[in-house]
Formats: C-alpha cells, sequence, structure tokens
C-alpha cells in the first residue's frame, strides 16, 4: 500500500523529534528548540514535503536557513546564531523569528531545498580515522593508500596536517599546523595507548556523489552553512582546514558511488600497498541493500589488494555489514552513538575489530576494553536522553 501525504507529514514531524532528542540536546539549544518547532508547524513540513522525498532532513533545512543568514545578519534569527554575531539566548520568540525568516525567504528555501545535497566535513572524525589507523598498522606495518568514501571536501585525508589534543594530551608535534583538533577520552585510557604516529600516506583520494570544490566560494559557504549555531570554535576549524586544504592542493575528490564505483576507483589507484577506505556517517544515508552492495565493493576491491575498512558509525547499521560478537548484544541498539571499528580483508580473510565507542561528531571517546566489549559499562547519561 503506498503512504499518503498525511503518513509522510508524520513521519517527517517525527524525524524532527528524534534528531532534536538524539542529535541536538546537549549539543545545540538553538537546533534542539527549532527542531521541536519545525515538528509543531505544519507550514514548514509543507515546505519540506514539495521537496524530494531524500531532501526532507532536519539538517538540510537548517543549513538552506543558515547559508541565507550568512547574508542577512541582521534579521531576528541570526540574533540566536552566535557564528552570525548573536547572543540572544533561546527564548519563546526564537521559533517565530525562525518561521518568519522562512516565510520572508520561502523560494529560495525550496529552491536550495530541491537542489542541494547534505555536505559536512566533520573535522574532528580525524580521531576516529586516527584510531582505525594505528590498528591497521599494528598488523600492517609499512605505508598506506587512503581513501574515504562519502569524503565531501576530503579534509578528513589531511590527518597527518593537524594537530591533536586527546584528553588534555598533545599527541602529535605538527606544532606549526593552523587546525587543532580537540576530544574527550572517556574510561580511564591514557590517549597515547591507544594513538600511535600516523603511517606514512603514499596517496589520498576522496569519493563522493557530490564533491565539494573548495575553490568555489558557493560551494565553501554551502560547507559552512552545516556548521551549528553555537559551535564558533568549529567554524574557525573548518575554515582553517579549508585554507590548508587550498594552499597544499593536496586533496583529490572523484565523483563516485559508494555502492557501485568504490571497487573501480580503489583499483585505479597506483602501488600495491594496503588500501585504508575510511567512512563516517556514510552507513546512515544508505539503504540495508545499499550496506550491503558497499560491503560486497570492498571484497571485490580486496581480491587484487589488502583493504581495510575503517568506521565510524552507528552500531546497528554496522551489524548488518560486520560481525562482532559486541553487536550481538544490546550496543546494536545504541545508534545515538557511533562504533569505531576496522575490518581488514584480503583475498584469504576478513577480521573486524571493535576500537571505541564515539560520540558522533567526535566531541569524546571510549576506547574499547577487549575485543566483545559491548560498553555496558558506560554510563547511559552519555545518550542524549
Amino acid at each position: 500500500m503506498a503512504e499518503g501525504p498525511g503518513f509522510q507529514v508524520e513521519r517527517l514531524r517525527r524525524l524532527f523529534r528524534f534528531f532534536a532528542a538524539t542529535q541536538c540536546r546537549g549539543r545545540s539549544p538553538v537546533y534542539e528548540a527549532l527542531s521541536e518547532g519545525v515538528a509543531g508547524n505544519d507550514d514548514l513540513l509543507n515546505l519540506l514535503m514539495s521537496t524530494p522525498g531524500d531532501q526532507r532532513r532536519p539538517s538540510l533545512l537548517f543549513a538552506a536557513v543558515n547559508l541565507l543568514l550568512a547574508s542577512n545578519p541582521g534579521s531576528a534569527l541570526a540574533g540566536y546564531y552566535p557564528i552570525h554575531g548573536g547572543r540572544r539566548a533561546v527564548d519563546d520568540r526564537l521559533m517565530p523569528a525562525f518561521a518568519a525568516f522562512c516565510a520572508e525567504h520561502r523560494d529560495e528555501l525550496g529552491r536550495l531545498l530541491r537542489t542541494r545535497s547534505t555536505q559536512t566535513n566533520e573535522i574532528r572524525r580525524c580521531v576516529a580515522l586516527r584510531l582505525g589507523l594505528d590498528h591497521v598498522h599494528r598488523h600492517w606495518r609499512g605505508p598506506v593508500a587512503l581513501v574515504e568514501v562519502g569524503a565531501s571536501a576530503g579534509l578528513n585525508l589531511l590527518l597527518d596536517r593537524y594537530r591533536y589534543r586527546i584528553g588534555g594530551q598533545e599527541t602529535s608535534s605538527e606544532d606549526t599546523a593552523p587546525v587543532t583538533i580537540t576530544c574527550e577520552v572517556r574510561g580511564g585510557t591514557p590517549a597515547g595507548r591507544f594513538l600511535g604516529p600516523i603511517p606514512e600516506i603514499t596517496c589520498r583520494r576522496g569519493i563522493d556523489q557530490h564533491p565539494v570544490d573548495l575553490t568555489d566560494p558557493e560551494a565553501r559557504a554551502w560547507l559552512e552553512a552545516f556548521i551549528w549555531p553555537e559551535h564558533t570554535g568549529d567554524l574557525a576549524v573548518l575554515q582553517g582546514a579549508i585554507d590548508l586544504a587550498v594552499s597544499t592542493a593536496n586533496v583529490d575528490v572523484v565523483p563516485g558511488d559508494a555502492t557501485t564505483d568504490t571497487a573501480r576507483l580503489l583499483g585505479e589507484l597506483p602501488g600495491s600497498e594496503p588500501i585504508v577506505v575510511f567512512t563516517a556517517s556514510l552507513l546512515s544515508y544508505l539503504t540495508a541493500d545499499a550496506r550491503a552492495a558497499f560491503a560486497a565493493q570492498l571484497q571485490q576491491a580486496a581480491a587484487h589488494r589488502p583493504v581495510a575498512w575503517v568506521f565510524a558509525e552507528g552500531p546497528g547499521l554496522v551489524a548488518t555489514a560486520e560481525d562482532l560478537i559486541a553487536l550481538e548484544g544490546p550496543l546494536a541498539r545504541r545508534n545515538s552513538l557511533y562504533l569505531v571499528g576496522a575490518s581488514l580483508r584480503d583475498s584469504e580473510r576478513r577480521e573486524a575489530a571493535l576500537l571505541a565507542l564515539a560520540d558522533p561528531y567526535l566531541r569524546w571517546l571510549a576506547p574499547a576494553r577487549n575485543e566483545t566489549d559491548d560498553f555496558q559499562w558506560l554510563p547511559t547519561s552519555t545518550d542524549p536522553d
């Protein structure tokens, strides 16, 4: 039976409430309040209903509004956005200001929502990549080729050009790096015990359906629009990483679909050293069949050359692609957090390891205590309520 418009609106309403509870709470009071507000605003829900189904995402609506706010810093709504110079705390006038801004710019918003795609580049996720690279290096010594699928602008491919402050400890000697990545460590494990030196990277390639051209001011502005209202520090980090990428011209992101092009694009890389494929939040954009197709692409590539898949993804989604004992229990249902892991494969074997549980944006990371850790020791209060 086909889903009617009423059912689709109610599903969208639930999506915004879910987004408020699992993504915004404890991270962005502005977006938490706006997500709840949009869920109760039929006019805004109908605006989203006029767009293609896969475009009806809270992050896309908020980014489109944020992009327009950059050109309207004097608006009442901008007063709630510190990244636009606002200082006003969340109050009962926020949602009316948001609704009024959307009504005033309805045509522009409709165009953006119909034509733009979600493009984020969360630099903190380099911590997950570093953790995975360390695991790979323990098993496969020597240099590696690095590929990110769903790379957006490819900024994570420059992970060895950044400084790191993990658990309050400096873990890199890149003293002159223009970008410093910070991450809290939970569980009492010193950062020095699980983050070793970054191996030599022989080549870097990003794969994305819609690569971001960082030399295009409009593309750069769209990437920056995904920074959340209160996160002025994250905006500075993103801008520093963009400037570094543009100045080094060392980021190669090519068009490609994760489910159909990955094996071919990996096969085009020079050399014979292992390839490390990194994904972060990719699986949440794929159906169950598409996730299986992506895993098959990795296995196809591994028939010719060792391939390690390093991931920061929802545990339940990883469970559909990898066999991990820890995912046979309640951990697989903690999809408000991310599982960091690595799966090493070649023509003869495949071996997956659980490395950590983390905040989806890598604000904190809890290293696994053993290979079957289900993280029941980690307080559930770390999940959004």
